[in-house]
């Protein structure tokens, strides 16, 4: 089966999980929970939206991008018997090479394919659904990002496409990465509070959504120009009603 139309079907079913587990996460099973029923929280500044999609996502990319060079040099130089990889191979000839003859099954240990690979989807998934996309475009992204970006993109330089990471980082990512979302948003509903520990549920947070984490908790995102929407305060005034910033 060619691997595009492979990855389409995967992807049209991952796409309906995470539709129906967005559903459940909101209602009966979930009522001892409180997920936010307003969209936007306002007047919550913990609540993050970003006044600007694109630049949110576009900050996340970039993070993203500088992150994955960093990583795969330290998977580079980490030993041949943890990655599985022929170091002596790197290079644009067998990027060509592995190209053309993945995908192929690895065989690489449980908790690089079962743990860290979803886990890094579920990174994925959380740019776009953080800035304010939805699910479905959640899931494309974590696709495209871990499937022609990594897989087909920069471990392509030194190992085959894997069967098992086109499945499970995307797949399952997106299913972990919407529950990592509703969490994100039940924490930030709660002014940051996870169990009254506002240290908790910002730890737990920048484990679920480290870039998030950076742009919006860290101010890296302030710095850049991406506000969040919910901290423009309506201030009364005897001149009426005036708008600012809360920073």
């Amino acid at each position: 089966m060619c691997i595009h139309r492979f990855l389409l079907i995967v992807f049209i079913i991952t796409g309906l999980m995470s539709n129906q587990l967005e559903d459940t996460l909101k209602h009966n099973e979930f009522k001892s929970w409180y997920f936010p029923a307003l969209k936007d929280q306002p007047n919550n500044p913990y609540y993050y939206v970003p006044d600007s999609r694109g630049k949110y996502l576009g900050t996340s990319v970039g993070i993203l991008g500088i992150g994955l060079l960093v990583g795969i040099t330290g998977l580079y130089l980490m030993p041949e018997s943890v990655t599985n990889w022929d170091r002596e191979k790197f290079g644009f000839r067998s990027w060509f090479q592995d190209v053309r003859i993945g995908p192929a099954v690895d065989n690489d240990n449980f908790w690089l394919n079962g743990v860290a690979h979803p886990y890094f989807g579920a990174v994925y998934y959380m740019q776009p659904r953080i800035a304010g996309y939805t699910w479905a475009e959640s899931v494309l992204f974590s696709f495209v990002t871990s499937a022609f970006f990594w897989e087909y993109g920069i471990e392509a330089f030194v190992e085959i496409p894997s069967w098992q990471d086109l499945i499970y980082t995307p797949a399952m990512g997106s299913i972990f990465g919407e529950i990592f979302y509703q969490l994100t948003r039940y924490i930030q509903s709660n002014e940051g509070k996870l169990f009254g520990s506002r240290f908790l549920g910002y730890t737990l947070i920048g484990l679920m959504d480290p870039i998030g984490f950076v742009i919006r908790d860290l101010g890296l995102g302030k710095l850049l120009g991406v506000k969040n929407k919910n901290k423009l305060q309506v201030v009364s005034s005897p001149l009426g009603l005036s708008l600012n910033y809360k920073f």
